[in-house]
């Protein structure tokens, strides 16, 4: 009996230590953990597409190709070699992605510059059918700005061009629009000189002297301290109405601040001689009214009259004013220039303070310019280049033009003869807000 039980005790004791041996090895399993590797997407300039955690000895799925402007995704590199997906990674590894040029990209799309700057507009990629010595560069005004054949930019005066980068071929083209500015030189004085004096119904002419003298911001601002005494206009032009004293005070476009006392006179009545003529009756005008046309482009001007009654009224001068000189600038003859597109309204005063106004929108100009071909004759016909303008600034933001029953899409190179020949003056143009606008048509 106890030989059974000696031995019973030792299969039990076997068996325990065979369960604490599994146990270990089980808890030795749970405790290691599987390696794991990163591969980085280095998208080498074009669209981002991040990183990703494999499992040893586990492939790495293919990532969408990432985008570039101006370049085509050519492959994912492993060093000098593309990079076979079906590779089980093993370590971790950075994959790069190749490039190769579809079209011209600069260093610049938009540039600001002030008078005498000078900028270098680079080519910083180019196809690889054309060479690098291939490329033209060409200014839209060469009086606002110019360029070599290197690219190398210089602003002479204020204003935007289009500087436009292209293959002799033609085949590539890509456009910088530069933005030219003076250079802003404030204003620290101005003094106000002329007569301290004017007789009622006359003017005197007041001039103003800035400091420094090459002040770019000098737009001025006149004003009368009582217009029923005497007037002021835009440039300085004092009017006496009625006997008295007045205050006429100019300002400048950043806050500096002139004055002048300006005494109105009565006309002389002196006469040596004695006369039996009737005093002379003053007659008052009683209103006013304003005639002309109601639209004027931005840039262009138009001339608006007033007509003063009554007729046989002793003094009918007029000042004109703008109510938005953003708008639209009216000059002392009625002639207003238009600046930006909108609505603006034009007030004529008699010199007895009588008052009528006028509406006058300014538009945007459009105009197509279609331009025969030198050289070029497509399949027996003659093709016409085109080029849009906005306001005499050549327009690139636009969707295409409509001109006699033919779609021309921007970017599609040129129109056939068959659309020009008799196809009339205008075109309807959409622009990239999806607007559609009338555009004139120039045919050269």
């Amino acid at each position: 009996m106890e030989n059974k039980k000696s031995k019973k005790t030792l299969i039990f004791a076997i068996l325990g230590i065979v369960a604490i041996i599994i146990l270990i090895l089980f808890l030795l399993k749970g405790c290691t953990k599987e390696k794991e590797y990163t591969v980085i997407f280095d998208a080498n300039g074009g669209s981002y597409v991040g990183n990703v955690t494999v499992k040893e000895n586990e492939t790495v799925k293919q990532p969408l190709n990432p985008t570039r402007e101006g370049y085509q995704f050519v492959g994912w590199y492993l060093g000098e070699e593309l990079f076979d997906f079906d590779t089980k990674i093993t370590k971790d590894i950075t994959l790069k992605a190749h490039w190769e040029a579809n079209g011209i990209t600069l260093n610049f799309t938009t540039l600001s510059l002030k008078v005498g700057d000078t900028k270098q507009l680079e080519i910083t990629s180019f196809p690889t059918d054309v060479k690098i010595e291939d490329f033209l560069f060409e200014s839209s005004d060469e009086s606002i700005l110019t360029v070599d054949e290197k690219g190398n930019l210089k602003a002479l005066k204020a204003g935007t061009v289009t500087v436009t980068v292209k293959s002799k071929d033609g085949k590539y083209t890509k456009t910088c629009i530069v933005t030219v500015t003076e250079e802003e030189i404030e204003v620290e004085s101005v003094t106000i000189s002329g007569s301290s004096s004017v007789t009622v119904g006359s003017s005197i002419k007041l001039s103003v002297t800035l400091k420094p003298e090459n002040a770019t911001t000098k737009k001025l601002t006149w004003k009368s301290s009582n217009p029923s005494i005497a007037t002021v206009d835009e440039n300085g032009n004092v009017k006496g109405l009625k006997t008295g004293k007045v205050t006429i005070t100019v300002t400048t476009e950043n806050g500096k601040t002139a004055t002048k006392d300006i005494t109105v006179k009565a006309k002389s009545t002196s006469n040596p001689k004695p006369s039996n003529s009737p005093t002379p009756t003053t007659i008052d005008p009683t209103g006013v009214t304003i005639g002309g046309l109601t639209e004027v482009y931005v840039g262009k001007s138009i001339q608006l009259w007033a007509t003063v009654s009554p007729d046989n009224a002793t003094n009918k001068s007029v000042t004109w004013s703008s109510n938005n000189s953003g708008i639209a600038t009216v000059d002392e003859n009625g002639n207003v220039t238009g600046v930006s597109a909108g609505t603006v309204t034009i007030t004529v005063t008699t010199a007895n303070g009588k008052t009528a106004t006028y509406e006058v929108t300014v538009k945007d100009q459009y105009i197509v310019y279609l331009t025969q071909r030198k050289l070029a004759v497509t399949e027996g016909a003659i093709q016409y280049d085109y080029k849009v303008e906005k306001n005499g600034i050549e327009l690139n933001d636009y969707l295409g033009f409509t001109y006699n029953n033919t779609p021309v899409s921007r970017g599609q190179g040129s129109i056939s003869s068959t659309a020009v020949v008799n196809g009339g003056n205008t075109a309807s143009l959409k622009l990239a807000s999806g607007e559609v606008v009338t555009a004139s048509v120039v045919i050269n």
